[in-house]
């Protein structure tokens, strides 16, 4: 008798890839806010502290949002659900809401690295920053890598960080 037949309930799920993977790092998320919505709201002090303030969610399609993940150092991180003054289903249209000063955001650090860079966007609270989703390059393995693969690869090689 073979295992498939010793074991009917069992339903495998296999899955191979002929694709190139590379390791770029993972993604910081923290807590951000425009200078004008600090000047006019003041800068929070604590986790508990952002309850009182405006925040900026990200919606999901079936009507939720994503909850924010509060850092503990090297401990596991805490989840909350906020509520938002706004929920927006993109989070090119979060950042922007933030930078007009809409209130307090969680984002990752790539999406936001040129607004933290010229001041439109201020890091809040950065203790409670977390690691946020690993992210990586994939490429079919099948081709050769294109121009645009390889110059990546360099600047990885060179030490590029995502964070």
């Amino acid at each position: 008798m073979s295992f498939a037949e010793r074991h009917p309930q069992l339903r495998p799920i296999i899955s191979f890839t002929d694709r190139g993977r590379r390791y770029l790092g993972s993604e910081r998320v923290i807590f951000c806010a425009s200078p004008a919505y600090l000047e006019r709201c003041g800068r929070p002090q604590s986790a508990d502290d952002l309850s009182n303030y405006d925040c900026v969610l990200y919606g999901k399609a079936d009507g939720s949002t994503i909850t924010w993940r509060f850092g503990q150092g090297e401990q596991a991180s805490e989840l909350r659900p906020m509520e938002g003054r706004i929920v927006l289903g993109s989070a090119e249209a979060q950042v922007g809401a933030v930078k007009v000063g809409f209130g307090v955001a969680q984002l990752a650090t790539w999406l936001i690295k040129d607004e933290l860079a010229r001041g439109e966007l201020v890091e809040i609270l950065p203790d409670l920053a977390t690691k946020g989703l690993p992210l990586h390059l994939v490429w079919p393995r099948s081709r050769q890598l294109s121009p645009k693969v390889d110059a990546l690869l360099e600047l990885l090689a060179s030490g590029l960080r995502i964070d």
